[in-house]
Parts: structure tokens; sequence; C-alpha cells
């Protein structure tokens, strides 16, 4: 009876050990503040393909923007400026041009040629990431902690200051 009793107690012992891995403290996907970024794979400008997961591990400030778009205009020297201030910390403010809201595909190269731009950009071709981060604006910037959680979500444009006071924390 104490051998019954015994495995009995075993058993619910790894059903709940099991429940613990499978169940608890597992976060969603996705593109809300407290979920994990979803990764995506794109084209570049200057390389071949590269996805977001190749910047895990450091804060990313992840934008969103077409060439059209005044106030992305506006604050890609913000952008560029805080990732020669703060890539050494750990820093990598990346960015995707939504080349299914552009005129033409060429627009986008255009624009990085004119504003000078030193941060990577992926070239969202298809709109994919456009739809699974629900961008129903531009320019829209997601802060992602170290770990890979959205901190963040800012639509409209941000400014250097702004951005500054939300990552300080995340190093």
């Amino acid at each position: 009876m104490q051998q019954k009793r015994t495995r009995i107690v075993l058993m619910i012992g790894i059903a709940l050990a099991l429940c613990v891995v499978f169940f608890v403290d597992r976060q969603e996907v996705g593109n809300e503040r407290g979920m994990i970024a979803e990764n995506f794979q794109l084209p570049m400008h200057e390389q071949s393909e590269g996805e977001l997961y190749d910047y895990h591990g450091d804060v990313i400030v992840l934008n969103m923007w077409a060439s059209w778009c005044e106030p992305c205009r506006d604050e890609m020297p913000a952008l560029m400026k805080l990732q020669e201030d703060y890539g050494e910390q750990g820093l990598s403010v990346v960015t995707v041009n939504m080349q299914t809201t552009e005129r033409t595909l060429k627009d986008g190269p255009a624009f990085i040629e004119e504003m000078n731009i030193t941060l990577p950009v992926f070239f969202d071709e298809k709109g994919d990431v456009a739809d699974r981060y629900k961008v129903a604006g531009m320019p829209m910037t997601y802060i992602i902690s170290r770990d890979g959680t959205i901190q963040h979500v800012l639509p409209g444009e941000v400014t250097y200051e702004g951005i500054e006071e939300l990552i300080k924390p995340l190093f």
C-alpha cells in the first residue's frame, strides 16, 4: 500500500513539473508591449538578407518608415545619432522600409542615399512585416529589450530625447 501511494505522489509530482515547464511564464510572440518581438527575415540595403534576431541580445530600436513620410524624414537624423551615441553600450537601431507603400521600389534606396542613412535597412517588399506588426501609420517605432520583449510601441515621430529616456533603463 505504501509503494502505491509513493507512485501516485511521484506521478503527481512529475505531472506538476511538466505543467510548470510547458505552461508557466510563457510569453506570447507578437507586436504589443510585453510580447516577444516576432522575428522576420528580409532583404537588406547593402547586404542580401538579414533578420531581426541577428540583433538579439542588444536593446533594439525598430523603426518602420517610408520615403514619402515627412515625420520619417524628420526623425531619421535623431535615430542615427542614437546609434552613434549608444551603439557601444549595446543599442541597435534598425529600420524597415515599407516598400509596399512606396510609389516605386527605387524610392526607398533613393531616400537612403539622400539622407545618408547609416543604419541597417530592411526592405519589406511584400508587406509581411507591416501585416505582422500591424503598422497602421508611419513612422512606427518599437523598443525591444535585450531578451526580445517589446517594451514600448511608439506611433508617430520620435525624438532623440524621447527614445533616450526609454532606452536608458534597458542597459
